[in-house]
C-alpha cells in the first residue's frame, strides 16, 4: 500500500461528499482512504457506509464521539500505506495534489515529508493562499523550519509523510490546536523535507469550526503549545534571531486570551506572571525584531506584562469594535 488517507468524520454531512470526490478523482492506484466517523449524530455514519460500497479503496471506522485527536489517532493505528496523509471532511484538494507530490516522494526515498500549497479561510474575504517554493532540506531541519516560522503554518494536512514519522507520534487526545503540539517532533524526525508548489489544500472555513470558535481555553492551549516551542529554542544562540520572532508571536496570544468574552482571569495572571519569569532581555528583543514591532513593544520595559496585556487587549477590542 502506497498512500494511507485519514479523515476524521463528524457531523459534516453537506461537506463530506465533496470532500470525498476532490480525492477519488485524483488518487494513484494502490491507496487508501480511512473515514473514522467519530460518533456522528447526523447522516455521516450512513454517508461513510454508502461511500466504502461505492469506492473500493475507502475504509470506514466508526467509534464513539472521542475528538479530532482520537479519530487520527485510530486512522494511525489502522494505516496500511508506506506514506500517510490527513485531510479533513470539510475541506477539499484541488486537482492533481496527491498524484504529483506523491511522484516526487517516490522518486527521492530521503524525503520524509512533503509541504505543498495551503489556500487559507477559503471561501471567506479572508482568503489568502500560503505557497511554497520547490525545494528541499537535508541538513538542520528542525532550525530550519524554526527559521521558515513554520510554526505558523503547522497543519497536520497539507502534508504527505513517510509513515514511519508516526510509529511513536500520536495526537494528544482532548486538547485543541493538537497540530501545534505534535509537529515539532514530527519535524525533528525528518531526514529531509521538501516544500512543493505543486497542488493546493483548500482550507475551508465553515461556521462553528475550531478555528472560528474564538474560546480562552483555545487560545490558551495555542499559547501553551508556541510557548513551549520558545522555551525550547530561546537558549539556542543560533536561533537567537528567530525566538524573539516567536516570543513576540506569543505576546500577541497572551493579549488575545485577555480579550476573550469567557476569560478567566485569575489564571491569564498567573499565565502572564509565568510568561514574565521566562522573557528575553528587551535589548534582545528589541534588536532581533522590525522597527514597526519595536514601536509596538516599546512600552513593554515601563509598564510590565501585565499592564501591556491588558492596555492591548483594550486597543484590540475596541479597534474590533
Amino acid at each position: 500500500m502506497t498512500l494511507s488517507i485519514i479523515i476524521p468524520v463528524y457531523n459534516v454531512e453537506q461537506h463530506l461528499e465533496r470532500c470525498i470526490q476532490s480525492i477519488v478523482s485524483q488518487l494513484p492506484d494502490d491507496c487508501e482512504i480511512l473515514l473514522i466517523d467519530d460518533g456522528s449524530t447526523d447522516r455521516c455514519g450512513v454517508l461513510c457506509d454508502e461511500l466504502q460500497q461505492r469506492h473500493h479503496m475507502i475504509r470506514v471506522v466508526h467509534q464513539h464521539n472521542q475528538g479530532l485527536s482520537a479519530a487520527r489517532n485510530k486512522g494511525l493505528d489502522i494505516a496500511q500505506g508506506e506514506y500517510i496523509t490527513f485531510v479533513d471532511s470539510d475541506d477539499e484538494l484541488c486537482p492533481h495534489t496527491l498524484k504529483e507530490n506523491l511522484a516526487h516522494l517516490l522518486a527521492h526515498p530521503e524525503v520524509d515529508m512533503l509541504e505543498y500549497p495551503v489556500e487559507v479561510h477559503a471561501n471567506t474575504p479572508k482568503a489568502y493562499l500560503l505557497r511554497f517554493p520547490d525545494e528541499t532540506q537535508h541538513t538542520d531541519i528542525f532550525a530550519d523550519w524554526i527559521r521558515r516560522e513554520g510554526y505558523l503554518h503547522c497543519y497536520a494536512w497539507n502534508k504527505i509523510y513517510r509513515a514511519h514519522l508516526w510509529k511513536d507520534a500520536r495526537f494528544p487526545v482532548g486538547e485543541y490546536y493538537e497540530d501545534t503540539a505534535v509537529m515539532p517532533r514530527i519535524i525533528k524526525q525528518c531526514r529531509a523535507i521538501h516544500y512543493s508548489s505543486h497542488g493546493c489544500y483548500r482550507y475551508i472555513m465553515h461556521e462553528g469550526t475550531i478555528t472560528t470558535s474564538y474560546r480562552y481555553d483555545k487560545q490558551r492551549q495555542l499559547f501553551l503549545n508556541n510557548h513551549r516551542l520558545y522555551l525550547e529554542i530561546k537558549e539556542n544562540q543560533s536561533l537567537e534571531h528567530e525566538a524573539m520572532h516567536l516570543w513576540a508571536c506569543c505576546l500577541n496570544l497572551l493579549i488575545d486570551m485577555g480579550r476573550c468574552a469567557d476569560a478567566d482571569r485569575v489564571d491569564h495572571q498567573y499565565i502572564i506572571g509565568d510568561t514574565s519569569k521566562h522573557r528575553p532581555a528587551y535589548g534582545t528583543l528589541f534588536k532581533a525584531t522590525p522597527i514597526a514591532t519595536r514601536i509596538k513593544l516599546s512600552p513593554l520595559p515601563l509598564i510590565g506584562l501585565r499592564a501591556y496585556c491588558r492596555l492591548h487587549a483594550i486597543l484590540k477590542s475596541t479597534l474590533k469594535a
